[in-house]
């Protein structure tokens, strides 16, 4: 490591002591400070009087799990980069962190060497901000785009959406998802990810690419750990089972179009500013 930079600085909390032993070794053999925890009570006591640069979270530990200590640490240290680590994935596990503003989501038992990759990636990227929380109404109706090749579905989510005040429009498949987006304003897209010909994953790509704020919530009937991890790779807000639950995929959408609001109001802010300092009064 380069003497003039300064070591990045971990917590590392993990109940499987050998592995804590062993990767916390490793890690600063390639030059990071650790700091080690054995459960989540421990490491919050290491918050008041140190200032970490990245965060490395078993989730599963008896007692308070990963999960629950990274709500912990956003109170302590809101903008603290996060690493969840766990031999135990899920697809909700996944999302429900990444909505905390989580850097990354590995699986154990993991490559070390990418394991400090990811740590200086993280920090080098700056800490990261949890997401706002699900506003209960919003200031305008949403213009949502489902997309699933169940019509059956399509129809009856469209129904009871629309009764919750949201713009509904319904595509098919991915071809015509990628259609209307050219045709209207969309804030939100509800996309199914096993469908013949674009699947939920390439269109979601699409989607990012052409229309990068429009926020894509992802919906199987299949759900598996490298779905999830492949869809907020490519940028999905979020993820749901089929068939899901009405008021946990509104919430859902209503979070997403918060995000998408407070991204327009940002960009707008931007571009203001760049306009004042080019032609100053």
């Amino acid at each position: 490591m380069d003497k003039t930079q300064t070591a990045i600085r971990l917590l590392l909390v993990d109940d499987e002591e050998e592995f804590l032993d062993a990767c916390s070794r490793a890690l600063s053999r390639r030059g990071i400070v650790v700091h080690t925890a054995r459960n989540g009570a421990d490491a919050l006591g290491l918050l008041p009087n140190n200032e970490f640069d990245v965060a490395v979270l078993d989730i599963k530990m008896p007692g308070m799990d990963g999960v629950e200590l990274l709500k912990r640490i956003r109170t302590a240290q809101p903008y603290l980069a996060c690493i969840m680590l766990t031999g135990h994935g899920s697809t909700s596990t996944a999302f429900e962190t990444s909505r905390e503003g989580v850097f990354d989501y590995l699986s154990k038992p993991c490559d070390l060497e990418a394991l400090a990759t990811r740590i200086h990636e993280a920090a080098k990227t700056g800490k990261v901000k949890a997401e706002p929380k699900a506003q209960t109404e919003t200031a305008e109706d949403i213009q949502l785009l489902l997309v699933d090749d169940e019509e059956s579905l399509l129809d009856s989510l469209s129904t009871v959406l629309k009764r919750r005040r949201m713009q509904v429009t319904t595509a098919v498949s991915g071809e015509e998802a990628l259609r209307r987006l050219q045709e209207k304003l969309i804030d939100v897209v509800v996309l199914d990810i096993k469908m013949p010909g674009i699947d939920g994953l390439e269109a979601l790509q699409r989607i990012k690419k052409e229309h990068s704020n429009i926020e894509v919530i992802l919906l199987t009937g299949h759900p598996t750990l490298q779905n999830a991890m492949e869809g907020m790779k490519f940028g999905a807000a979020d993820y749901v089972i089929k068939p899901p639950d009405i008021e946990e995929l509104t919430n859902k959408i209503r979070l997403a179009q918060s995000r998408r609001q407070k991204n327009l109001a940002q960009q707008r802010e931007q571009i203001v500013a760049e306009i004042k300092e080019r032609f100053p009064e």
